[in-house]
C-alpha cells in the first residue's frame, strides 16, 4: 500500500550472509509491492554492507547502516544480564526518520508478513475509532496506533505490568511513532531488582514501559509513574485508559504477523497475560459506555492460580545468592 513505510529494525547477522533479512524483506515487498521499505541496522563493515546492498538492489530497500551504541549490561556478581533497549530506540528512530510515507509499519529484522491483513485492518480503522471515542485527556497521539498485543501486557492479568504497550510491532502516523521511539538512551540507573507479588524484573521499566513512560511524562507534567514496585487499582485504571485511548491490540494471527522467535525461545509464554482486542472492547465499554458491570480479567480463577504460583516461583529470588544461580541457568523470559 503506497501509504506505508515498512521500517525494519534491528541486527542482520543472524548469518554470515544475511540471509534471513533478504528472505523477511521479500516476504514484505511481494505483499506490498508499492510500499517504502526501509532496513535500519548496523554497520557491518564495507565489505558485508556492499554484499547486504547488492542483495536487496532489487528490492528497493533504503539501507541504514548506523553505530552501534552497544548493550545496557546489569551485572550481579559473576552474572551479566544484557538489554537492547538502546540499540533498539536508536535502530528505530533513524528508520522511521527515513520514512516518507504517512504511515509506518515498525517491525523486527527477524520477523515478517505472511499476508495482507493489516491492510485489511488499517482500511478498517476508522470504523473501530467511529465506534469507541477517545478521551481527550487520555489521548496522546493524533490517532490510535494498530498495536500487535506481543507483548502488550494487561494490567489485570497474572503478569500484571501497567503502561506496557507492545513494542515489536505497530502501524501508526509517522510522527506518532517516532515520537514514541524518541526517549533518551536509557542507562544503568534502570536496573533494579523488583519483587513486587507475580512480578520479579530487574528493570525498575522493562523497555515497553520505558518508552511508554518516558513518552506521557514529556506530555502530561502530573504524571509520575515510579516503576514496577508500584502497584493500586488507581495506576491499573490510568495504565488502561492511557493503553485504549491511544492503542488498538490485535493478535499476530489477525495481522498475519510472524516472530518466530516467540515460538522458538518464548515458547508462548504469556500469552494469557497479553491484551485481546476483546479485552479492549469491554474495557472501552467500562470507562465510556455506560456498562455498569465492572470489567473482570478474562479466566479469574486461572489467573489466581497463577498468580499464587509465581509468588512461590520468584520468592527464591529474594536472596541474592540464589538470584544468581537461577539467573545462571535460566534464560531471560
Amino acid at each position: 500500500m503506497y501509504q506505508l513505510s515498512f521500517v525494519f529494525q534491528g541486527k542482520v547477522d543472524f548469518d554470515n550472509e544475511c540471509s534471513e533479512i533478504v528472505r523477511n524483506i521479500q516476504r514484505v515487498r511481494v505483499l506490498y509491492p508499492l510500499s517504502e521499505i526501509i532496513l535500519s541496522t548496523w554497520s557491518l563493515g564495507s565489505e558485508r554492507e556492499n554484499r547486504l546492498l547488492e542483495k536487496l538492489k532489487y528490492l528497493d530497500v533504503n539501507v541504514i547502516f548506523s553505530v552501534d551504541p552497544g548493550p545496557l549490561v546489569y551485572r550481579e556478581g559473576s552474572y551479566q544480564w544484557v538489554s537492547n533497549i538502546n540499540r533498539m530506540i536508536n535502530s528505530t528512530k533513524r528508520g522511521v526518520e527515513a520514512a516518507t510515507r504517512e504511515y509506518v509499519v515498525k517491525l523486527r529484522t527477524d520477523s515478517y508478513f505472511i499476508n495482507r491483513n493489516i491492510n485489511k485492518i488499517f482500511l478498517h480503522k476508522s470504523i473501530i475509532n467511529n465506534r469507541f471515542d477517545r478521551e481527550k485527556k487520555f489521548s496522546l497521539f493524533s490517532e490510535r496506533i494498530i498495536n500487535c498485543n506481543l507483548f502488550a501486557r494487561h494490567s489485570r492479568s497474572y503478569r500484571p505490568f501497567n503502561y506496557h504497550p507492545g513494542d515489536i510491532m505497530m502501524l501508526g502516523k509517522k510522527e506518532d511513532v517516532l515520537n514514541f521511539f524518541s526517549s533518551p538512551d536509557a542507562d544503568e540507573s534502570l536496573f533494579e531488582i523488583i519483587f513486587n507479588k507475580t512480578i520479579f524484573s530487574l528493570m525498575r521499566l522493562v523497555p515497553e514501559q520505558y518508552l511508554w513512560v518516558n513518552y506521557i511524562k514529556n506530555r502530561v507534567h502530573d504524571f509520575n509513574y515510579l516503576g514496577n514496585n508500584a502497584r493500586g487499582m488507581e495506576l491499573t485504571s490510568s495504565s488502561e485508559r492511557y493503553y485504549i485511548n491511544n492503542f488498538i491490540p490485535f493478535s499476530s494471527e489477525q495481522l498475519g504477523f510472524v516472530w518466530p522467535k516467540y515460538s522458538d525461545r518464548y515458547h508462548n509464554k504469556g500469552r494469557g497475560s497479553i491484551y485481546q482486542f476483546s479485552d479492549w472492547v469491554k474495557i472501552n465499554n467500562q470507562f465510556y459506555n455506560n456498562k455498569k458491570r465492572v470489567y473482570g480479567y478474562r479466566f479469574f480463577y486461572k489467573v489466581v492460580c497463577l498468580k499464587t504460583i509465581y509468588f512461590f516461583f520468584y520468592l527464591p529470588l529474594r536472596w541474592g545468592a540464589l538470584r544468581r544461580i537461577i539467573m545462571q541457568l535460566k534464560s531471560r523470559e
